[in-house]
């Protein structure tokens, strides 16, 4: 029996902190850029519900033997559907959420920004840029657990990000060319191998979000 997400959800959104208006915070990044980490620690520092792309991707990938291009289009058919219900269902409640699939070019902003018409809710659009071969060296290191949680996320906090070989980094880079100016988004923050100025930036942002959806 496939999971329920819907109902999934209805348990865990009690937990989100009320803003008026609610709120959404849409990334757009390269893999392995750390777009999951600041997802993560928006919702933690803000309280807000993180509805993550891969959540759903995983769980359809976790029995799968069969990795050719029919499967990754029937399975990217079922997210997307899932993932169209389920953000939905955070607008219809005005739960402000922060949703990791990455925005790369208008298309695919205007796809989630008309599910919000006349909701009123308070957009904030992050970009992180990095370095083709800080993503690859990220990516081959992820280690895939479903076992893990992390209890301090509201919403998915499932820690499992999938490992997959540098070929396929560069065919979803294409397939998701980020084509977006930096003056279109309202943060910019840059990655590198410098951890602990990536996580004060990071900090940073959380502070000024903060200060906008409480003012």
């Amino acid at each position: 029996m496939e999971k329920d997400f819907v109902e999934e959800m209805e348990r865990e959104v009690a937990r989100v902190q009320e803003y008026i208006p609610p709120v959404v915070i849409l990334i757009t990044a390269d893999c392995g850029a750390g777009k999951f980490e600041l997802a993560r620690k928006l919702s933690r520092d803000l309280s807000i519900y993180l509805l993550s792309n891969d959540y759903v991707r995983n769980y359809f990938y976790q029995d799968v033997t069969d990795f050719s291009e029919n499967t990754r289009l029937d399975i990217e058919d079922k997210v997307s559907k899932i993932n169209k219900l389920r953000t939905d269902f955070l607008i219809s409640h005005r739960i402000s959420f922060v949703f990791d699939q990455n925005v790369h070019n208008l298309d695919s902003y205007k796809a989630i920004n008309d599910r919000f018409c006349n909701s009123s809710f308070k957009q904030f659009k992050i970009r992180i840029h990095s370095d083709d071969n800080y993503n690859i060296k990220a990516i081959s290191n992820r280690r895939m657990d479903y076992q893990s949680k992390d209890e301090s996320v509201i919403g998915d906090n499932v820690f499992y990000v999938s490992s997959f070989s540098e070929d396929v980094y560069w065919e979803i880079k294409k397939r998701k060319e980020i084509t977006l100016d930096d003056s279109w988004f309202d943060f910019v923050i840059y990655r590198t191998n410098d951890d602990a100025k990536f996580n004060k930036d990071i900090d940073n942002i959380v502070l000024k979000i903060r200060e906008l959806m409480e003012n």
